[in-house]
């Protein structure tokens, strides 16, 4: 072998390692630059689900997450602080319908995906039931306890 050659067998060894060393400070800055969003994965049927936060560092905070009906969030329907250094956020009070949840900070996105939550609320019809059900098992509930003590009272 020449000495070039020797010298660029060296150069390219050099390069690679260089390069494999930008690439590896590269994936971990991207790691501490972006969060992780996960959320429910089914329809929801409650108004309320949680919203979990991971590979938050400390450099993120404050957070914010963006509620948005729109996957481009044209408009953000809802903007939640994240206080504090909690893994896991519980949202509350949604219609029926799809969000699309998001992470912010300094006006920055910093989630690697938006989720995707859709809820659907139980229909009216089955909440009446339940609750005339319900009433119906209480009505008979005090109609037994007031039976049971006047024949208490008669009897002594």
């Amino acid at each position: 072998m020449t000495s070039f050659q020797v010298w660029l067998k060296s150069y390219n060894k050099a390069l690679f390692a260089l390069l494999s060393i930008l690439i590896s400070c590269s994936a971990m800055a991207q790691s501490e630059d972006t969060v992780v969003l996960s959320g429910p994965t089914e329809e929801v049927r409650a108004g309320y689900f949680v919203v979990e936060l991971q590979q938050v560092s400390p450099a993120l905070r404050p957070l914010t997450l963006q509620v948005s009906h729109t996957k481009s969030f044209s408009s953000v329907l809802q903007t939640v602080p994240v206080m504090g250094d909690f893994n896991q956020v519980t949202l509350t009070g949604f219609e029926s319908g799809h969000y699309y949840i998001r992470a912010v900070h300094q006006q920055r996105v910093v989630s690697q995906t938006a989720i995707e939550v859709t809820v659907e609320h139980y229909p009216i019809w089955q909440a009446v039931t339940l609750f005339a059900l319900g009433a119906l098992l209480f009505l008979l509930l005090l109609l037994t306890l007031i039976m049971g003590h006047k024949k208490a009272v008669r009897h002594d």
